[in-house]
């Protein structure tokens, strides 16, 4: 039987292999896949209304043709507190209305959908995941042999990044800012502290600061963490006093810089509020943030109550064990179990169809895997701990009650990347069916949220369609979040926003005062009996059927 000599075992790998493995070539081939798989949504809907509200800002502006992201107010003369705005979260600042959170963000898009539209936009943030993929390679190249390109095909491809590179959210850059500090800062600590890897770890975190507001807890604890271990671990207390005071002018720099840039083009500063916002309700509804913590953290189903919890905590234990059996050669049978065990949890995840996966080991399984084995392991505990040591911090401060409609705990994402770019430097400790099962999970896994993303879009698109193509001059949404759904299509129709039934009353009234002859309720509670409002007359009731919901929409016109 012929045997491959050494020098044919150690040939070079293919040529097209070889292009996986060039940085430039690695990064325009995930760019092509991400542009590809892009022209299966519908550039008219998104994962979620904080993306109607950066894309109803790009409309605005490319309408005015300016860089103001002033959305305007339709009915701003009649609702001078703009209580019911139709893009739900709006503020007014001065004499503009805001509905953005990133400044940078939409300013540096502005000029892509003034050219290419939606989709050419979308370039941000696939170059934030593609950044973020790289980051990964890093992280994988410090803690294992190899030359971390696997970390970078799975972040890029097998993460939640490749469903955040699709939709116009912040976080994939938020994301591979953060993971790029991570690595300046373990350099500082495993090669040597300098005054500019601090600097760099601490500019990091405050450019994505900007993007993200959990940028502070991440860069934070992580600073605080790299310097205590330089001090205490590595009795360096010189090079943690570097460190950490680098950092800390890094930090504060970037962050000098975007309220600079928000004043320039605002004349006011408005990211800094956002963050009193948050860092004034850190704790409130305790009950709340702990159940969501474990959402966010675990759960491969859109539950809050015991289901979320019994599935979340039974799919990351199965996860944990069995890639602890693995690791050690031991109990093959009970490793066999768990693994059947995490497909049966998958499946029943899967059971109803494409939707919203909230938990962090639930669509980054390979994170288990860096816990579990990268504590083990000395060059990779400090990535481990970076990766942890913010979770407290950002659980305390999240804002409430967004948990269920996410994709893989997006407060959390630099958490799942660091750790999946730790497991996947591993994985050569584990046996090769195990190897294969954790990628396939992976890989499963993102396909159903690329898959949901796709879906969603569609029917968001579609929704908007139907309803704004109704005869009444105004709509207004009692739900408040579905008109931000919009954004793709804002100013189409003129909508109002209650986001409760107790501000319907006012909304008609607003509706009135414009001069409108004729409106109509949007309600996606199908169940509440029509209602008489003041001023106007009710003509009737009907049920819309929509993909995405249905809808109670009832129909007025203006009592003469």
């Amino acid at each position: 039987m012929p045997t491959l000599s050494s020098s044919e075992a150690a040939a070079p790998p293919a040529a097209w292999s070889r292009w996986l493995r060039r940085p430039v070539s690695a990064a325009l081939i995930l760019l092509l896949i991400y542009v590809g798989l892009s022209f299966l949504n519908d550039p008219h809907g998104s994962l979620g209304t904080d993306t109607g509200g950066k894309v109803a800002t790009l409309v605005a502006m490319d309408r005015n043709g300016d860089l103001d992201p002033d959305v305007g107010y339709w009915a701003g003369r009649f609702d001078p507190e703009t209580r019911v705005h139709g893009l739900y979260y709006t503020s007014k600042i001065g004499d503009r209305y805001l509905n953005v959170t990133s400044l940078p963000m939409v300013l540096a898009a502005s000029p892509l959908y003034d050219v290419g539209g939606y989709r050419l936009a979308l370039l941000l943030p696939m170059a934030g995941s593609i950044a973020a993929a790289f980051a990964a390679r890093a992280i994988a190249r410090r803690v294992g042999r190899g030359d971390g390109w696997a970390a970078f095909w799975v972040i890029g491809l097998a993460s939640p990044l490749a469903v955040y590179a699709l939709d116009f959210w912040e976080h994939s850059i938020g994301v591979a800012l953060m993971a790029w500090g991570a690595v300046a800062l373990y350099d500082a600590v495993h090669d040597r502290p300098t005054w500019w890897r601090g600097l760099a770890a601490g500019a990091a975190f405050g450019a994505a600061f900007s993007m993200r507001t959990e940028a502070l807890a991440y860069g934070f604890a992580m600073i605080a963490t790299a310097c205590l271990v330089l001090w205490i671990g590595r009795k360096n207390l010189a090079g943690g006093v570097l460190t950490g005071a680098t950092a800390a002018v890094g930090v504060v720099a970037l962050f000098m810089a975007n309220a600079a840039l928000e004043i320039g083009v605002l004349g006011t500063t408005f990211r800094s509020g956002r963050t009193s916002g948050a860092a004034g309700s850190g704790g409130a509804e305790l009950a709340l943030r702990v159940k969501e913590a474990v959402v966010t953290s675990l759960s491969p189903v859109g539950s809050i109550g015991a289901e979320g919890f019994l599935f979340g905590v039974g799919l990351a234990a199965a996860l944990g064990y069995l890639v602890w059996c693995s690791s050690r050669r031991r109990e093959p049978r009970l490793a066999v179990i768990a693994a059947v065990l995490v497909g049966f949890i998958y499946l029943y995840s899967f059971r109803g169809g494409p939707g919203f996966i909230p938990g962090l080991v639930a669509t980054t399984p390979l994170a288990v895997a860096g816990v579990v084995l990268g504590w083990t392991r000395p060059r990779a505990r400090l990535f481990v701990a970076f990766a942890l040591a913010p979770l407290p911090l950002v659980f305390y401060f999240q804002f409430p009650g967004g948990a269920l409609p996410q994709w893989g705990g997006r407060y959390i994402l630099t958490t799942g990347t660091i750790l999946a770019a730790v497991g996947v430097a591993c994985l050569p400790r584990l046996e090769l069916w195990v190897r294969r099962f954790l990628v396939t999970a992976s890989v499963a896994v993102t396909v159903f949220g690329l898959a949901w993303l796709s879906i969603r879009s569609h029917e968001v698109a579609q929704a908007a369609d139907v309803l704004e193509a109704r005869p009444e001059a105004v709509l207004i949404q009692p739900q408040g979040f579905i008109a931000r759904e919009f954004g793709a299509t804002y100013g189409r129709k003129d909508w109002l926003s209650t986001g409760g039934a107790v501000d319907i009353p006012f909304a008609a009234q607003v509706a009135a005062e414009s001069g409108a002859e004729s409106m109509a309720l949007v309600d996606a509670a199908t169940g509440r009996d029509p209602i008489e409002l003041d001023g106007w007359t009710l003509q009737g009731s009907e049920i819309v059927h929509l993909d995405l919901a249905d809808f109670r929409v009832t129909t007025y016109t203006r009592t003469p």
